[in-house]
């Protein structure tokens, strides 16, 4: 059976068409010199287990969890792509699509299948196997799948029915076709971020993390075995002077009379009394400078700011506003285009074949109200907008009076030909009597 599949992916790999054939190696980085191309190779992605492992210790855990739940919890929606005409058929494929994202397979909803599929992405690669139904008001069956079992043959040559992934049991070793199961490229979601030429595998931000996140584990457990067996950071010497039966004296009586909680080392033979310092004491000896230096290294490489790994010293409010709207911008946003433009080029063009669709995720742009006021201001007073056009924008009711369709130079204009201030076009504020009684008096006085 393996051979007869070769067979057929080598007949179905000529050119179709009036497609042009590809001259230039894919991933020349796994053809060895003076070797023919293999495209029935696989090709797996390294130290699985130890990014699995690596991803459930605290700081990495902390700084997945700050770009995936924020993703989660977003609103998402399927519209029309730009320049899209509605109509009625385009409403309809809004409608099944939706359906179909929102209950993606028996067991997961939205949020729980892309929780899996991020987790996966910012370990090195995340998947979504992808199948279509008889169902026609729920044709499209997506199932997470573990990124990391799934391995590429990086001699595929684009053909639609040839496979070009395979999922194998276990991360040992290399697998084949055989002993896994073959996917198309139509039939699973393949997310690999940071992609480049060299391999067909992303590069994940744990991976970058990986050897600042060994070393941060190692140096939190020398500090917790420094910090919870008390051992002495001194030696003393007594020197040269003292014999054999004067040292075991005088350690007798320090055990006796002095030493409390450690055991100091004591020795003798060098020329004068002294004091060696065996390792740094108090907070230099956990290392604790060089664990916020490791901390600030995990958190560059998720596109982080190091204060989300608990590192807050010298933050104040106004650096920690930026620094959150800048993770908002360099972690969060792009991670959720990624998953968007994959859902849209791969699921709803791709295989449901809605072509005029895009899913988006709502509430990525996040805006201060307070300059978004002023930026309207301005558009009013350069007569870009107009009030109603501006509260359209914002969500709001029309106003009621034809004023609020007006611009600011025809409401000048208006103003203008009555030749006196007009009443304002929505209802004044009651003036209370005393206030009118007192004004009046202030008139008749003057």
């Amino acid at each position: 059976m393996a051979f007869l599949e070769r067979l057929g992916r080598a007949l179905r790999r000529r050119p179709r068409g009036s497609e042009p054939a590809r001259e230039t190696a894919s991933f020349p980085r796994f053809v060895q010199l003076g070797q023919l191309r293999a495209p029935d190779r696989l090709a797996y992605k390294p130290t699985p287990l130890n990014l699995r492992y690596f991803s459930r210790t605290p700081y990495a855990r902390r700084a997945i969890n700050a770009i995936k739940n924020p993703i989660a919890q977003l609103a998402w929606e399927v519209i029309p792509r730009r320049g899209a005409a509605a109509s009625e058929e385009l409403l309809r494929q809004i409608a099944v699509a939706t359906h179909c994202l929102e209950q993606p397979n028996e067991e997961d909803s939205f949020r729980s299948l892309i929780e899996q599929v991020l987790e996966d992405a910012l370990c090195g690669a995340g998947a979504i196997e992808v199948q279509i139904g008889a169902d026609p008001l729920r044709p499209l069956w997506l199932w997470p799948v573990d990124g990391l079992s799934i391995q590429i043959y990086p001699g595929w040559s684009g053909a639609p029915n040839e496979a070009r992934y395979v999922q194998t049991l276990g991360y040992g070793g290399i697998g084949s076709a055989d002993q896994g199961v073959s996917l198309a490229s139509d039939e699973l979601i393949y997310i690999r971020p940071n992609p480049t030429t060299s391999t067909p595998f992303g590069i994940g931000p744990l991976e970058v993390a990986f050897t600042s996140v060994a070393r941060l584990l190692g140096v939190a457990e020398f500090a917790g075995n420094l910090s919870s067996n008390t051992r002495p950071s001194t030696i003393l010497d007594l020197g040269e002077a003292a014999s054999p039966a004067e040292l075991q004296a005088f350690r007798a009586w320090w055990r006796n009379d002095i030493e409390g909680q450690g055991m100091m080392p004591i020795v003798g033979g060098m020329q004068k009394p002294q004091v060696l310092r065996l390792a740094p004491e108090g907070d230099e000896a956990l290392y604790l400078k060089y664990q916020e230096f490791l901390k600030a290294e995990i958190a560059a490489a998720f596109d982080l700011s190091p204060q989300n790994l608990g590192k807050e010293a010298d933050v104040n409010r106004s650096t920690a506003e930026v620094a959150e709207d800048r993770d908002w911008d360099q972690a969060i946003t792009p991670w959720a285009g990624l998953i968007a433009a994959h859902l849209t080029r791969d699921a709803l063009r791709r295989r449901l074949g809605f072509s005029q669709l895009e899913f988006r995720f709502t509430g990525l742009d996040r805006e201060d109200e307070r300059e978004t006021a002023e930026i309207f201001e301005i558009y009013y007073r350069s007569n870009a907008l107009t009030p109603n056009e501006q509260r359209a924008r914002l969500g709001l009711a029309r106003l009621p009076n034809g004023i609020g369709d007006k611009t600011a130079a025809e409401v000048a204009l208006l103003l203008a030909g009555a030749g006196a201030v007009p009443l304002p076009p929505w209802p004044a504020p009651r003036v209370p009597l005393a206030h009118r009684l007192k004004s009046k008096e202030d008139q008749h006085g003057s």
